[in-house]
């Protein structure tokens, strides 16, 4: 048994690198991979397997891989300080992969060695491997890109009651990490030679022409497929760059080709109109209004009358929505700027067409009178006036006069994005563009409507 103290279990990855650190010119790919499975205290079946075929896979695409396996303290802590050197002296791509027990305690992640001691807290963190350490000497060599990959959390004795999992790590936009799950739950160490994420991870990686994102967003759906939803991994990055594993055959540019590749806006903040399909097959419209301020990324759907909510990070170019369900739905910009979406399980799919971005500062929204210009649902059109006024009990007030007609509604305002609430079953969604004007959409997105502050 082990100790209420101990926050979690965690970690089971692969890492790979170099097994000689020859010396090789900047754009090299270093990799270090460490596979824990010889425990005394709880053996493990997959690392050793899981560490060896990550290490072949990273070899094909061009890495320089170093495989440790069934490491102690000692020969871990030479690994990763000889994998740092390596680094820095040959720059380019560093990728690092462990598999094995892991702990998580008052919010740092551990790794385990074969030989560390687990009969109290102190001897924890004093016989393990802080994860960090291996994070900090990569990101001391100021590398491009640097990939960092846990496996984490394996169902195993050291599964305390109370939190589990790996506590989350900061990225940034030279660090793509990922874990095998999400933080807080438990991993599968699988049934076969590989654990359910190293599987798929050595598949789509193996996989000509899939950049870093895709790579990973396969396998997500891979490992929540295959586990029926019981694991979902966790990516996160700010890497917006290219980079491929193992790049396609060169074949001759037509002159139809794009060279131009999608990227993700920075900000978010707007008004969408989705449009998507149920697992069922049936098809659905609505409104969505993204919120994004200080890394913090919420999402909120109105659906006819179900008002749905997530909150979503980068993973470079892929936005991961987690929105109250298992499977979370994952986001990819195309040439034309839509978000297109497919939930991890595979069964469903959204597509998000940006109506109106707000303003980077719109952060108040003036009382006054505006003009009022719009299109009904069925495409009709219309034209009046609104005035708004802040209510007495917090928001604001909308008063519209559109022909003979009045209507009236309650309004917040949440950095950047306006939502009305005025008695139909939707609200009206606006972005704020600017101090001057409003952009919105409601019943569905079938309508739209713009607001104009009269001066």
């Amino acid at each position: 048994m082990l100790f209420q103290w101990v926050r979690a279990v965690l970690l089971l990855a692969a890492f790979s690198i170099v097994p000689s650190f020859a010396a090789r010119a900047d754009g090299a790919r270093s990799a270090l991979v460490i596979g824990n499975s010889n425990y005394v205290f709880a053996p493990l079946a997959n690392p050793s397997h899981d560490a060896n075929d990550i290490a072949q896979t990273l070899r094909k695409a061009g890495f320089s891989v170093d495989t440790v396996l069934d490491a102690d303290k000692r020969k871990m802590q030479e690994a990763i300080a000889q994998f740092g050197t390596a680094l820095g002296q040959h720059k380019g791509v560093g990728f690092f992969y462990y598999a094995g027990h892991g702990v998580q305690i008052a919010g740092e992640n551990y790794l385990v060695p074969t030989d560390a001691a687990i009969d109290s807290e102190a001897s924890i963190k004093e016989s393990t491997v802080n994860a960090s350490s291996a994070v900090d000497a990569m990101a001391a060599t100021g590398v491009s890109l640097n990939i960092v990959v846990l496996d984490a959390c394996r169902n195993n004795p050291l599964t305390p009651t109370g939190f589990r999992g790996l506590s989350r790590m900061d990225s940034s936009d030279r660090l793509f990490v990922s874990f095998s799950t999400r933080p807080g739950a438990v991993a599968l160490d699988g049934d076969g030679r590989n654990s359910p994420y190293a599987k798929h991870l050595a598949q789509a990686m193996a996989t000509p022409s899939l950049n870093l994102e895709n790579v990973f967003k396969h396998t997500l759906k891979g490992v929540y497929q295959d586990t029926q939803g019981q694991q979902s991994p966790w990516i996160s990055s700010s890497y917006f760059d290219e980079f491929v594993f193992l790049p396609a055959p060169a074949v001759p540019a037509l002159a139809s080709d794009n060279p131009v590749q999608p990227k993700l806006p920075r900000n978010l903040t707007g008004v969408y109109r989705a449009d998507g399909a149920n697992p069922d097959g049936s098809r659905y419209r609505g409104i969505t209004a993204v919120n994004q301020n200080a890394g913090r990324i919420q999402f909120k759907w109105w659906i006819g009358k179900q008002v749905f909510s997530g909150t979503g990070e980068f993973a470079g170019k892929m936005l991961v929505v987690q929105w109250g369900q298992k499977h979370p739905v994952i986001y990819m910009p195309d040439k034309h700027g839509f978000l297109n979406g497919e939930w991890a399980d595979g069964k469903a799919s959204e597509r998000l067409e940006l109506f109106a971005s707000a303003a980077p500062a719109a952060r108040s929204l003036r009382e006054g009178r505006y003009s009022v210009t719009g299109r009904n649902p069925a495409g009709s059109s219309y034209d009046g006036k609104v005035t708004i006024g802040k209510n007495p009990t917090g928001g604001y007030r909308f008063d519209w006069k559109v022909g003979a007609t009045e209507y009236h509604g309650d309004g917040e305002l949440e950095d950047g994005i306006v939502t009305v609430h005025w008695g139909d079953a939707e609200p009206v969604v606006y972005a704020l563009m600017g101090d001057n004007e409003l952009k919105g959409l409601w019943s569905n997105g079938g309508g739209e409507e713009t607001l104009s502050l009269e001066e």
